[in-house]
């Protein structure tokens, strides 16, 4: 009841803050990133709370690649999107980079057939340490474990036929804040080592886990042999947007067809400051009060 409440509640805000957007949205031209967690279908009921929030249905993410093919847009893979951003190829308004974070097993059953259908290449950003394992087992508000599963070695290993690059998403999914350097340098270099050795080729972009990043990690990830990051900041990148900060839409459950096409209009890009630390801590201090009283149904 919660989560829906708070699902509804989102969608009306988004709504009138993009409305509000539409009037002062930057036109600089950039690379707009779109990014997700889940596509599924499974009953809303029976999800945790938080897959509740960031999982769009398949009959929506059609809808939304179906709208992205007929008003133009084309989809690019990493390389793509890095020639575009440091000026090797003109840079294309219309390109979209489409990512997903965390790895979870609905992206191969789900979404992968779709986006090839639509003929959109797309990059899963996979945390290493949670292949072949489930949401509950790794996380207090995950799903029951057939509702929350992660891809395993064979599902990750079979997603670039299918038109999906492999990014690192760490190994564990710490806030990298908030760790010390050693452990924060293990989380980084171990994951990419994992990924590189299951896929036997290179992982060179990754995406920063709960969009937690600072000066810090910045120079870390850049260390560790990453040659794009992306955080959860909105809005286009342009040529002048570091490499180690790139931006990216998040699209989730609250997200019905006219938002998702504000968001790609840019007129909810001015919302960025919401990703600010200060921000983060109170947004995450409610969804910690928030979840104490959201459980997954019983079957």
């Amino acid at each position: 009841m919660v989560s829906r409440l708070r699902i509804e509640l989102k969608h009306g805000l988004k709504l009138l803050l993009g409305a509000a957007g539409l009037l002062f949205r930057p036109h600089t031209p950039g690379l707009r990133v779109l990014f997700y967690h889940r596509v599924n279908a499974y009953p809303r009921e029976r999800l945790g709370p938080i897959s509740r929030e960031i999982s769009v249905t398949p009959a929506a993410f059609e809808q939304q690649l179906r709208h992205l093919a007929s008003d133009g847009w084309r989809g690019i893979s990493l390389s793509e999107y890095s020639a575009m951003q440091t000026g090797r190829v003109p840079l294309d308004p219309k390109a979209v980079l489409i990512t997903f974070d965390d790895g979870y097993e609905d992206n191969l059953t789900y979404a992968a057939p779709l986006l090839a259908r639509y003929g959109f290449p797309a990059t899963v950003f996979v945390i290493a340490g949670f292949l072949g394992k489930t949401s509950g087992a790794v996380w207090p508000h995950g799903d029951p474990p057939e509702f929350g599963r992660f891809l395993d070695l064979v599902g990750l290993q079979s997603l670039p036929a299918n038109g999906v690059q492999i990014g690192s998403h760490t190994l564990t999914h710490p806030r990298l804040t908030e760790i010390d350097d050693r452990a924060r340098d293990h989380e980084l270099v171990v994951a990419r080592a994992q990924l590189e050795t299951a896929l036997a080729g290179p992982v060179t972009a990754f995406a920063y886990p709960e969009g937690d990043v600072d000066a810090a990690v910045e120079r870390a990830v850049t260390a560790a042999g990453y040659d794009l990051a992306f955080t959860t900041v909105p809005g286009m990148n342009t040529r002048a947007t570091r490499r180690t900060a790139l931006r990216r839409t998040e699209v989730s459950a609250s997200d019905g067809p006219l938002v998702f096409r504000l968001k790609l209009a840019g007129a909810l890009d001015w919302l960025a400051f919401k990703e600010s630390a200060l921000f983060r801590n109170i947004v995450g201090s409610v969804n910690r009060r928030l979840l104490a009283y959201a459980r997954p149904a019983g079957p």
